[in-house]
């Protein structure tokens, strides 16, 4: 008798211990960002046509909305709450069950169901596509930086590749667009120091270094560098990089320092590289406008230059052709709702292009900025896309009216098969 009130004994403690787990593994995964955020994980799922879940929110309304994909995509869903009428700044982060790369991956699809609830599906354009697991965090702006989410959502991979890899000669390698020359010497993942941080282990903190000779009819060009650079593996990831590029010290070589790198286990990486000039350019290819005139407005003004019905005053300043692309450029804007925390105030300009040059591979650069008073300024590149360039300038002071000189011109692209060896 005693034996059958111990054995029964051990059984509930079993099943108790059982009943535990299983509501412990159903329990969802919630993440609290440092704004306030919370991220609750819904699902994921692998396909081209994709659901909107339903999420247990008092006060939501039910919703059957869904968007496709061309091809079938990873989509990882989100509940997402947050102060009503203030939007969480943030990206997701990828990584392997390892950590040695992550990539940023940004949510363009998102439906509210309350004020200040929504669902967010995030599509992986990149992901771990070897592993069966990986982890998702979450890397958040504000006034002390950028921070990247202690805590992680763990998912199962639903579209785990095996696909062979590919197969890279020894480096360096030269390869060729017209009479311009370019060497690859150099693919080194995990750098130091990006953004700053020359301590962290984190993925999300490193870089990729890649490293160039240039010769154009056979002479050392200094006047190329790479601007941008598209990274693809075997297992169908890929990912287009903008950073900064410098030249090297003794040889004027240029390297480009970038995020963000795929994993490094892969047998082989493809690089597409963009090269652009940052001088030599002829007559056809420059345009100079003097006296553009400065007006306040907010940054979002900026946006809606050019925008038909957005703006009361949408007349474009100055008109010229290049290249046969034709070009508008529109009053100056002095922002009066951003500056610097030192209070220098910031600005900006927009240009817009019929048709889109970058369709082309042609790329637009400002050479030369200055206020009426010959001082210079400091511009960079806003943004662009569909025929429309914003250019920003970090520090306008009180500008009455800008003076600048720009060039449209060809990009040449190069491509390359290597693999990335570790920073020693």
């Amino acid at each position: 008798m005693k034996k059958i009130v111990i054995w029964s004994s051990i059984s509930l403690v079993v099943m108790g211990l059982a009943v535990g787990a299983y509501l412990w593994l159903q329990k969802p995964q919630v993440i609290q960002l440092s704004d306030g955020t919370k991220l609750t994980l819904l699902g994921v799922e692998y396909g081209t046509h994709h659901k909107y879940p339903t999420a247990r929110v008092k006060g939501a309304h039910r919703t059957t909305t869904s968007f496709d994909t061309p091809e079938k995509a990873v989509v990882v869903w989100i509940l997402q709450e947050h102060k009503p009428n203030q939007w969480p700044n943030f990206q997701t982060l990828v990584y392997d069950r390892a950590e040695t790369a992550c990539v940023a991956n940004w949510s363009g699809n998102s439906q509210q169901i309350k004020n200040g609830v929504e669902i967010v599906g995030i599509e992986l354009h990149a992901f771990p596509r070897r592993d069966s697991k990986m982890i998702l965090r979450f890397q958040t702006w504000g006034s002390n930086g950028q921070k990247v989410s202690k805590e992680q959502f763990v998912i199962s991979n639903p579209a785990r590749s095996s696909t062979p890899g590919w197969t890279a000669p020894a480096l360096p390698q030269t390869q060729s667009d017209g009479d311009l020359d370019v060497t690859l010497n150099k693919l080194v993942f995990g750098v130091h120091g990006f953004n700053g941080n020359s301590s962290s282990k984190d993925p999300s903190t490193k870089a990729v270094l890649a490293a160039f000779h240039t010769e154009q009819n056979g002479q050392v060009a200094t006047n190329w560098q790479p601007v941008r650079i598209t990274t693809s593996d075997a297992t169908g990831n890929e990912i287009e990089n903008n950073s900064w590029s410098t030249p090297n010290i003794q040889t004027g070589d240029p390297t480009m320092t970038y995020q963000w790198g795929l994993w490094p286990d892969e047998s082989a990486w493809k690089v597409r590289v963009e090269m652009s000039r940052t001088a030599g350019f002829a007559d056809n290819e420059l345009w100079t406008v003097t006296e553009l005139p400065v007006k306040p407005g907010s940054q979002q003004d900026l946006w809606d230059y050019g925008n038909n019905g957005r703006r009361k005053t949408n007349s474009a300043f100055a008109e010229a052709d290049l290249n046969g692309v034709h070009l508008r450029i529109f009053p100056a804007l002095q922002f009066t709702d951003q500056n610097y925390n030192n209070g220098q105030k910031m600005g900006g300009f927009r240009i817009t292009t019929d048709p889109d040059p970058t369709t082309n591979g042609f790329r637009m650069t400002v050479l030369k900025l200055t206020d009426e008073n010959g001082k210079s300024l400091q511009t960079y590149n806003g943004g662009s896309g569909g025929g429309n360039f914003t250019f920003q300038i970090q520090n306008i002071r009180n500008a009455k009216t800008l003076n600048l000189s720009l060039a449209l011109h060809q990009s040449r692209f190069v491509d390359f098969t290597a693999k990335p060896s570790k920073e020693p």
